[in-house]
């Protein structure tokens, strides 16, 4: 390997080490808030309160991913390409197009959900307790901010701000619902204060990732740039909210089924089983976000080889990182669910299956991220959109009979089949496995961390890319 092609090589890897390894702090501090977040809820309000808060939050959940179109997506990975080429009034026109289409459809649905509540409690969720339909009331204040927190924060993304992206989508939330939801404790019991408290958290973070992409876009001093076809734009964005939509609808139709199909404690026993399972994942998460940006500008380089080598090189960080906390979920199971309270105990079985498949997640590396990220976002969409199918007809199958252990069964089965399907479709387009077996026990422990902190170190100029100084991706002031 030739200096020049080694340095290039190391730049993008020190890259994706460091926006990873500020991520992943992030992320390990967000999910402890998280953790402590679902513990208070289930303390102070009973796998009923914790019920409330987690089918009203999945439901907003699945709205807010209709109404942002694929737009958080599109802003990631155009506004890497854009930034790279320096074209920021692209970066603006992109923004203001997609909150354009995305605020006023949030406002349909937020009205028309408003006055649905009801109904949606009776008939989709069997639910006859007004509690129900009250909290989905509630919840549907959170739907615009949380549309455009998607979308500002997708921006922030895109522009390499990973420091500030990840304390938005990591941190803020449960650090701020930890807060709120103490002091209301102590002026109501009532189980629909969770759900209050979430609305809260959401306008808030939705309030700020606005704020911080208008700032590190420079949204007043640019002035928007012809030439951007949005309505291509807007049709690859449809193929990744489709392809979005049918990953949610496949994450969050076991909740719902389980909502119609069991009782509400139910729900938030498996809920919480599922929050712990996605533990397991946390390196794919936290080297995610610097690396799909990473990718978008790598295949609109025509940088094929070193797309490969940065994908196998996150991959590889991300299992390391990943084994030993499957091995510790699997032997805590029972102790971890009964920190909840005894009523919770029942998702142990549930919480080992989760997080076997959460782990095979992880271990596949970002095989959907590198399909959108690569102009495949259409066989991606497809992948998902059968995959969800089938995971619906077996929820339908298997929750009236085998409830949470059932649910836990057939979120599994789709993670492995959504996951090992483009693992293999990577090879055949690209020639290369996210995964490379072949390097994958050549690890040294020194040398490992030797690497991790020689990537932290200040960013060196790149020969490869001229004498343009890599971005920092910590998000902080150049």
């Amino acid at each position: 390997m030739s200096t020049e092609v080694k340095e290039s090589q190391d730049v993008h890897h020190n890259e994706i080490v460091r926006g990873g390894v500020s991520a992943f702090a992030t992320r390990l501090i967000g999910m402890g808030f998280s953790y402590l977040f679902a513990f208070l809820v289930a303390r102070m309000y009973g796998a009923a309160g914790s019920g409330l808060y987690n089918l009203s939050q999945s439901l907003m959940n699945f709205l807010a991913s209709i109404t942002k179109l694929g737009s958080d997506t599109l802003m990631t990975r155009y506004g890497a390409q854009y930034n790279a080429q320096k074209k920021f009034g692209w970066i603006k026109d992109l923004y203001n197009k997609s909150l354009m289409v995305s605020v006023p459809l949030a406002i349909i649905f937020t009205f028309a959900l408003y006055f649905l509540a009801p109904w949606v409690a009776q008939e989709v969720f069997k639910k006859s307790d007004p509690e129900v339909a009250r909290a989905f009331r509630i919840a549907t204040i959170a739907l615009l901010p949380v549309t455009i927190f998607n979308i500002s924060n997708g921006g922030l993304r895109g522009l390499k701000k990973i420091q500030v992206y990840a304390l938005l989508q990591n941190v803020s939330n449960f650090f701020f619902g930890c807060i709120i939801l103490v002091i209301l404790f102590f002026v109501s019991d009532d189980k629909l204060v969770p759900v209050i408290t979430y609305v809260s958290f959401i306008m808030i973070s939705g309030i700020l990732s606005g704020y911080f992409f208008l700032k590190y876009s420079n949204y007043g001093s640019t002035e928007v740039e012809a030439g951007l076809d949005f309505n291509e734009k807007f049709w690859i964005g449809f193929s990744l909210f489709v392809a979005s939509l049918a990953s949610l609808v496949r994450g969050y139709a076991d909740t719902f089924i389980l909502g119609r199909y069991a009782t509400i404690a139910d729900v938030g026993i498996y809920r919480n089983a599922f929050k712990v399972a996605t533990i397991t994942r946390i390196a794919l998460t936290a080297f995610l976000v610097p690396a799909a940006p990473k990718f978008a500008e790598l295949f609109s380089q025509g940088k094929m080889k070193e797309l490969g080598q940065s994908a196998q090189f996150a991959t590889k960080i991300i299992f390391w990182c990943s084994a030993p906390i499957l091995a510790g979920v699997i032997l805590l199971a029972p102790f971890i669910m009964g920190i909840f309270g005894k009523e919770f105990l029942k998702g142990t079985e549930a919480l080992i299956i989760l997080s076997i498949g959460q782990f095979i997640n992880a271990a596949t590396g970002p095989v959907s991220n590198i399909l959108m990220m690569t102009g495949k976002q259409k066989l991606n969409r497809n992948l998902m959109v059968a995959t969800t199918i089938l995971a619906i007809v077996l929820d339908l199958i298997l929750i009236p009979r085998f409830g949470i252990v059932g649910a836990a069964s057939v979120n599994t089965f789709g993670v492995i089949l959504m996951n090992l399907i483009p693992f293999f479709l990577i090879k055949r387009f690209y020639g290369f496995y996210t995964l490379d077996f072949t390097d994958l026990f050549k690890v040294n422990p020194k040398t490992f961390v030797k690497e991790i902190k020689q990537a932290l170190k200040k960013p060196k100029k790149s020969k490869s890319e001229g004498e343009a100084v890599v971005e920092d991706p910590s998000g902080g002031m150049e």
